[in-house]
């Protein structure tokens, strides 16, 4: 194989120089490895094939015994005064790092840059490979300008990568390609100034270098041990050399991450930047993600399963369904976003390192994923934490059709802000809307708004604040969720109007903990306490049955307490009135409804359910409302 690292010289005319081009992805906030799994996963939705799930994967591994066919492959390397330096850096313990996605349409086109593609191909390859800066040719695609490719050389410390694609052939160029790229330094070699540029492949005739094709890149591609395409699929692999994993620890105990670290840290940046994407659309499109340290396969969960990430996933879908709240202009774009929302529990949040090692924020979510058409997270925006310190957030703002490009120019190159400095006209009133929009939404839903019909009073989130420290903490029984059709939907806008005692969730009848004797009535014990469930709140109230030789009917009832401790008779035009959903035994059978049957027995626990109301004290009473004696 002739296959050799080439050098580009400065064109007459002028050329790129290398260190412009890494220097255009800026200093990003993110970690670099967050940066890498955004960029890369965005490259590949936006290069989805029309059918079937895109599969995408990250492999961290060590080149072990695999390191002198490596060494034999890829040496020498380029000039040493680009900096580009590959011998000292290909060695059993270099770590290596391969992004792959599947299902994809591959790197085709033209293989030179001046070439024009055919009507029915893109020029990815050239793209990627050989050009910079060219403006995104995917409609409603995550990337713009293509700079954020800068990561992969930024992440080598060599600047140095390989790119294994298959592509269909449409009667053009070989569909199976590899070839290496480096970014180093511009440098000299006499007179001459070289940008600090290389591609590895085989140098054409008119000293050009072009890569290596079908069945050679194919062997090639097996020597190198990378992941190849069976039963000829489609797709990319792009290979990091040299990897930089990071750092872990403080500032004065920094130590560079182990793969397995990585690995676990690369996951968590999956969940949290691309867990749209593992939430299938209408059409059931979606992605896959898979991790692997060493050759061991780690799937990444599916994100509803974790509580942090949960009500994201139930926001987003709302929006999907047409059910969010619209973001409405009086000129054009008419239609700017849509906003959904659903709370959580703050405090069920996890300790697996899954979500723990990539979390974009501290403490329980009040924060907006705000995305574009494509449904890639472009940053979490805080908002205010939710007044009832029991209680989370998670919220979506996704930018409509007719506003995407408005919020792309609103970018950095690692699409991970919307910044409206800068912006002029549309773009700017748009994207400076959008936020106002956002935060608006917020207040109304929260209750942190002034009330209705005054002017300089509290809003009503303020009082559920204060009212929250006397809320008891919840019981140390824990009786379990109710079914998801037993859940009563809760808009938690907190605007009801109320007026409430200083208190948080009433006892009810009979509460104080006092255990009734036999024969006496059911009695509530303790106070109820808040739960949630799928991102919605609902309320437990814990019942002492007593024991009994006949079978009995029992009946809750759960009521508003207003200013002095009476019940509500009427509610505000509106508000919503809180209802039973159901009973549970403590070993776990069901019965829903307001009245339940308890046989005969000895003493035993219930535990009946009701609907949250936002910003409005409840109390439950419960009494027996027969028996088999009469």
């Amino acid at each position: 194989m002739n296959a050799r690292w080439w050098s580009q010289p400065f064109a007459p005319e002028g050329s790129a120089a290398a260190e412009g081009i890494i220097k255009q992805l800026g200093r990003p906030a993110l970690d670099p490895l967050t940066v890498l799994v955004r960029e890369a996963a965005q490259n590949s939705w936006d290069a989805r094939l029309p059918e079937g799930e895109v599969h995408f994967r990250i492999d961290v591994r060590v080149l072990g015994d695999d390191a002198s066919t490596w060494r034999e492959l890829l040496l020498p390397g380029p000039s040493g005064e680009s900096k580009v330096d590959l011998g000292p850096l290909l060695l059993p313990e270099t770590v290596v790092l391969v992004v792959s996605d599947r299902n994809t349409r591959g790197l085709g086109g033209p293989l030179r840059a001046g070439e024009r593609a055919r009507e029915s191909d893109t020029p990815d390859f050239v793209q990627f490979l050989r050009n910079v800066g060219e403006p995104s040719d995917h409609r409603f695609g995550g990337g713009t300008y293509g700079f954020g490719k800068g990561i992969f050389y930024r992440l080598s410390r060599a600047g140095a990568i390989l790119v294994d694609t298959h592509s269909f052939a449409t009667g053009g160029p070989q569909a199976r390609r590899l070839m290496g790229a480096a970014l180093g330094h511009s440098w000299y070699l006499g007179e001459r100034r070289f940008t600090g540029r290389h591609w590895w492949g085989v140098v054409a005739d008119d000293d050009v270098p072009d890569p290596i094709l079908s069945a050679e890149a194919d062997t090639v591609s097996r020597a190198l041990g990378l992941p190849g395409f069976d039963n000829q699929g489609t797709g990319t692999d792009i290979v990091v050399l040299a990897a930089d994993l990071g750092a872990v620890g403080s500032a004065s105990e920094a130590r560079e991450r182990t793969p397995a670290e990585a690995v676990n840290f690369i996951a968590s940046s999956i969940l949290w930047n691309l867990w749209p994407k593992m939430v299938p659309d209408e059409q059931g499109r979606r992605m896959r993600f898979v991790v692997s340290v060493n050759g061991s396969d780690i799937p990444v969960p599916e994100p509803h399963t974790f509580d942090e990430l949960a009500p994201f996933v139930e926001a987003l879908l709302e929006i999907r369904a047409g059910v969010g709240a619209d973001f409405s202009r009086t000129v054009p774009p008419r239609q700017g976003g849509t906003f959904a929302m659903a709370l959580g529990a703050a405090d069920s949040t996890s300790t697996r390192l899954l979500i723990k090692a990539a979390q974009p924020f501290e403490g329980p979510s009040h924060h907006v994923a705000r995305m574009r058409v494509a449904e890639l997270v472009v940053d979490y925006l805080a908002g205010p934490p939710h007044p009832d310190a029991r209680l989370a957030y998670g919220a979506v703002f996704k930018a409509s059709e007719d506003a995407d490009t408005l919020f792309a120019s609103a970018e950095p190159p690692t699409h991970d802000d919307w910044i409206s400095k800068g912006l002029t006209g549309t773009a700017r009133g748009v994207v400076q809307g959008a936020r106002t929009f956002v935060q608006r939404q917020l207040d109304e839903r929260l209750g942190l708004g002034p009330q209705t019909g005054g002017s300089g009073g509290h809003g009503l989130g303020q009082l559920s604040a204060m009212l929250a420290g006397i809320v008891p903490a919840r019981s140390s029984e824990r009786p379990e969720e109710p079914g998801d059709d037993s859940t009563v939907r809760d808009s938690g806008s907190g605007a009801t109007g109320r007026s409430r005692p200083t208190g948080g969730l009433g006892g009810g009848n009979g509460s104080g903990g006092t255990a009734p004797r036999r024969g006496g009535k059911p009695r509530l014990q303790g106070s109820p306490v808040l739960r949630v469930h799928q991102g919605r709140p609902y309320l437990v109230a814990t019942v002492k049955v007593p024991a009994a030789e006949i079978e009995r009917f029992v009946a809750a009832d759960v009521e508003v307490v207003v200013e002095g401790g009476g019940r509500e008779s009427e509610p505000p035009l509106g508000a919503a009135v809180p209802q039973i959903l159901q009973w549970q035994s403590a070993s776990g059978v069901l019965e829903p409804g307001r009245i339940v049957r308890i046989p005969a027995g000895p003493e035993s626990n219930w535990y009946v359910y009701g609907t949250h109301v936002p910003d409005a004290v409840v109390r439950f009473r419960v009494s027996q409302v027969g028996s088999d004696a009469g």
